[in-house]
């Protein structure tokens, strides 16, 4: 929704203030990441665009960020007259992703890489962060496997990650989503590898689909385990007890050998 901000700017050496129409007022804080209505403090206009600066009203943050406006047009002509478009705000603070027990023990380092790519993210570094979600992903799918199959270490490591996908991995959602980018059978970077927003959200969701599939598996496995327990428990009773009148069953005999 089209909104008016008043801003300062600058002619011949003089300042002049006046409405300037911009495509949105951001709803959350960069800084404490609560949903808000920010409180306008100032803003000034140049040829590079609109900086206006607010401040957030929750109690526990009240922390001034800038937002930055592009122009909707490059004519410099009439750029006094143009709509503007919101574009980032800064500072960030960064919002570190927390994962579930089963996945930060099974895979600490792809933790720690997803929340760095989540940071370059977060800072428009897309390059970097592309990078960076793909390996955390592969991380993930390696040490994985690795913790299920000890045996086949060497091999899953020496494997490409779409191989490990294609080979190892049965949830078929999985699968169908990797076949889909070409770029993840490719190693992790590419001089040549440009990363847009569709490239990145693929790459995400096929992270969370991995992370979801862990995790039913861990599970399914754990509740098997807690079911099949007590009847091994049971077993294990009921043979220690025969192995204990087997031993009575042998030393009367032996007992009765002796006394013939």
């Amino acid at each position: 929704m089209t909104t008016i901000i008043k801003a300062e700017y600058e002619i011949d050496l003089a300042l002049h203030r006046k409405d300037f129409k911009v495509n949105k007022i951001q709803d959350f804080c960069p800084l404490c990441h609560s949903t808000i209505k920010p409180i306008y403090r100032y803003a000034w206009m140049d040829s590079r665009g609109l900086q206006a600066v607010f401040e957030c009203p929750k109690e526990n943050c009240q922390k001034l960020f800038i937002a930055y406006y592009r122009p909707s047009t490059q004519d410099e002509r009439s750029e006094l007259e143009t709509e503007y478009y919101y574009s980032s705000s800064e500072p960030i603070r960064v919002k570190k992703l927390d994962f579930s027990e089963t996945i930060a023990n099974i895979s600490p380092q792809f933790c720690e890489i997803y929340n760095e790519a989540q940071i370059a993210e977060q800072r428009r570094l897309k390059n970097i962060c592309g990078a960076g979600f793909r390996r955390a992903l592969e991380f993930l799918i390696k040490d994985y496997l690795i913790h299920e199959k000890k045996d086949e270490k060497e091999e899953i490591e020496n494997k490409s990650l779409l191989g490990c996908i294609e080979q190892y991995v049965d949830d078929p959602r999985i699968k169908e989503c990797a076949k889909m980018p070409a770029w993840l059978s490719e190693g992790e970077s590419h001089y040549y590898r440009e990363w847009g927003d569709k490239d990145l959200n693929d790459l995400k969701v096929i992270i969370d689909l991995t992370v979801n599939w862990i995790e039913s598996e861990s599970l399914a496995k754990k509740i098997i385990k807690e079911e099949l327990e007590p009847k091994k428990r049971k077993k294990r009773k009921k043979r220690k007890k025969e192995e204990k009148e087997e031993q009575k069953e042998k030393e009367k005999k032996e007992e009765s050998d002796q006394d013939n």
